[in-house]
């Protein structure tokens, strides 16, 4: 005689046998489901947050490179209105570069226009300041821009000038296009005869 026992024993094996796929379906779809949702979904995500965080970074630089753009379109804009007279004035102002033989015949013609004797004159560059150990981004645009200007020291003999004469030499310094800072004055009226040291400068290329 079957037992109650052995009837449910029966009856376990036979349903297990008639959706024995059926339920290794069911298993293996919970366990993709939970392997979704416990790394495949959290992974995804921080995938998706960083592509969306370099996507805004790379719109951030596209706006900050067109902006720059757009600067740079405007000064040369700005610069082809500039007529070349006025162009050429602000190069004798400034040089953009250094050239010993046209600073010396423009020293000459201030100097001989008024009667004047240049007995010497010696040319040097300026001792260059010491290094900063700021980076270039640390810097500010001044500190930046002085590193792009070259100074030169101009050491000047002249004879044959009156007190007059003097006074006019120094005014046409001060009025003169090329900038000139005088640093250090030796008149001596007994002889007519001046020391002068200048400072001058060029845009370094």
């Amino acid at each position: 005689m079957i037992t109650r026992g052995q009837k449910n024993q029966n009856s376990l094996n036979l349903f297990l046998n008639n959706y024995f796929n059926i339920i290794i379906l069911i298993i293996v779809i919970l366990v993709l489901v939970a392997a979704y949702f416990i790394v495949i979904k959290p992974k995804y995500d921080e995938t998706m947050l960083t592509i969306q965080s370099n996507i805004e970074q790379q719109q951030k630089l596209y706006s900050d490179q067109q902006k720059k753009l757009n600067g740079l379109k405007t000064v040369s804009d700005l610069y082809s209105k500039i007529p070349s007279s006025d162009l050429k004035k602000f190069n004798g102002v400034l040089p953009d570069d250094y050239v010993k033989e046209r600073l010396f015949g423009e020293l000459d013609e201030i100097i001989t226009q008024n009667g004047f004797i240049l007995n010497s004159v010696q040319i040097s560059k300026a001792e260059a300041p010491k290094k900063d150990e700021k980076t270039e981004t640390e810097k500010t645009p001044a500190q930046i821009n002085q590193t792009k200007v070259g100074e030169l020291k101009l050491d000047l003999s002249l004879s044959a000038v009156s007190y007059s004469g003097f006074k006019n030499l120094l005014k046409l310094l001060e009025t003169n296009l090329r900038l000139f800072d005088i640093t250090q004055i030796n008149f001596s009226p007994e002889g007519n005869t001046v020391s002068l040291t200048l400072a001058t400068y060029y845009y370094k290329k």
